[in-house]
């Protein structure tokens, strides 16, 4: 009756175990298969089904399970890091992060389970002074474990819910120092249980002799000592994840600075173009003047060098002319500036920006404006870039326009792609920069203006073309 019972809760175990470790990949990796339940249950069951053989072969020969200590725990790390390469898509150090973590956990709450069981049958009558009937004992020992298998399970559970609570930011997997403190307390926690089962119990060619039979408080000390190593393994996770929101949030700022550098030396170039104007106006009084008086005393005669005079004045005033006439002097000058950039580094791309006007009615600051604009180009103009390496004949575009929509200003920055976008958790494209610290910040930044005016931005990739459309309530 008894094995029966242990059978199916362990059976119950294993399965959910492998929900939690589905739970704990799913988080930091994306699924390959689209449907979560099949995807789910596959990798479930590969998880069962190893751990029931794995069981079965400790059971035909139980001196194994203590004997190939270190073996078993490398075994299990690799099975876990198959399940995640054979069912989840990410990056190496993700996998391997995720496994460890997962063995660690497990480890060190089986490891609590073990040793509240040897106190429970070496040290509680002798602590107490009180001899127990054997009958008693046994059925004790075997509630006692029952306890302990739920008590183990919920606080994996719980476990991998308050990882994934805080869990905020992705790993860089590029980022060598982060990798390592990520690493580092999970695989201390994992190897400590699995020196403590050494410890505690050495084999013999018969039999294991269980050590400290006279000072069973070691138990307990043991115990304590795990709780405190998977207590360190959550708080450095929330402590790393908390380091990178404030890198994060110091890179944003470096770009925010950079931007306001950038905007201000655009309106630095304005304020000499309007003076420019004013001189070229200034020279241009002048020039007509001595044309209209060699005019008058006929001193001109040849048609072609009263042609070629004006052909030059033509050409000064087209040079002067401002090609970007939005409504407002920051936006001009940062499209100016954008589009000049584009032009420059992709060659044969369409600029238009005829449809952006800004009046009176939009009562948006000129700088988050600014910030707006500057983010959306420098995406879209990446964009292309990418798309331009890809394909050399692939003909690129960047159109802005604005409307206005239930008393709603729209701001729509559309370009060309490759094609190939991957979305973030937060609903946004992932950037495709190596350093993962300044992932998706022009895009928080140009959503945080939306925000500050009751709006929302959103992102539309279809047909080799991609659409950042930033609502604002103007």
């Amino acid at each position: 009756m008894y094995e029966a019972a242990e059978l199916i809760m362990t059976v119950i175990r294993y399965l959910f175990d492998g929900y939690c470790l589905c739970l704990l990949f799913r988080e930091f990796m994306k699924p390959k298969i689209r449907q979560r339940t099949w995807h789910s249950f596959l990798a479930v069951m590969v998880w069962f089904i190893i751990k029931m053989a794995v069981r079965c072969a400790a059971y035909a020969n139980p001196q194994i399970v203590l004997e190939m200590e270190i073996q078993y725990f490398v075994f299990k790390l690799l099975v876990i890091y198959f399940i995640g390469a054979l069912f989840y898509q990410g990056r190496q150090s993700t996998k391997v992060f995720a496994a460890l973590l997962f063995v660690a956990l497990d480890s060190i709450f089986n490891q609590i389970g073990y040793a509240v069981m040897l106190f429970w049958n070496y040290g509680a009558g002798k602590l107490s002074g009180v001899m127990y009937n054997a009958a008693i004992m046994r059925t004790t020992v075997k509630l006692i474990d029952l306890l302990a298998e739920v008590t183990i399970e919920t606080l994996l559970y719980l476990s991998v819910k308050i990882i994934i609570k805080n869990h905020r930011r992705s790993i860089d997997g590029n980022n060598t120092k982060e990798t390592i403190f990520y690493t580092l307390p999970v695989f201390m926690g994992a190897l400590t249980a699995v020196i403590f089962r050494f410890i505690i119990a050495v084999i013999n060619k018969e039999h294991h002799l269980v050590y400290y039979d006279n000072y069973i408080e070691i138990y307990l000390f043991i115990t304590l000592i795990s709780v405190v190593i998977w207590l360190v393994i959550l708080y450095s996770f929330k402590l790393q994840q908390e380091i990178a929101g404030l890198q994060e949030e110091r890179t944003q700022k470096k770009v925010l600075e950079n931007q306001i550098s950038q905007m201000e030396n655009s309106m630095l170039e304005m304020e000499r173009f309007y003076e420019s104007v004013s001189h070229v106006k200034h020279d241009m009084k002048n020039q007509m003047a001595v044309m209209e008086k060699l005019l008058r005393e006929r001193q001109i005669t040849e048609k072609e060098e009263v042609t070629g005079y004006f052909e030059d004045m033509q050409k000064t005033l087209m040079n002067l002319e401002q090609k970007i006439h939005t409504g407002n002097v920051v936006s001009d000058a940062v499209i100016g500036n954008k589009f000049y950039y584009a032009a420059k580094e992709l060659k044969g791309i369409h600029l238009e920006a005829d449809g952006f006007l800004l009046t009176d009615k939009v009562h948006v600051r000129a700088y988050d404006i600014g910030v707006i604009l500057n983010n959306g180009l420098d995406n879209a103009i990446e964009a292309c870039r990418k798309a331009r390496l890809k394909n050399q004949d692939q003909e690129l575009y960047i159109k802005i326009k604005s409307f206005w929509k239930q008393k709603m200003f729209f701001i729509e920055i559309e370009n060309s792609f490759d094609g190939e976008v991957k979305w973030g958790k937060d609903g946004y494209p992932c950037s495709a920069k190596d350093d993962g610290r300044i992932h998706g910040i022009g895009l928080k930044n140009i959503r945080y203006c939306a925000l500050k005016y009751g709006g929302d931005m959103d992102c539309i990739a279809e047909k080799g073309r991609f659409i950042l459309s930033v609502m604002l309530k103007g």
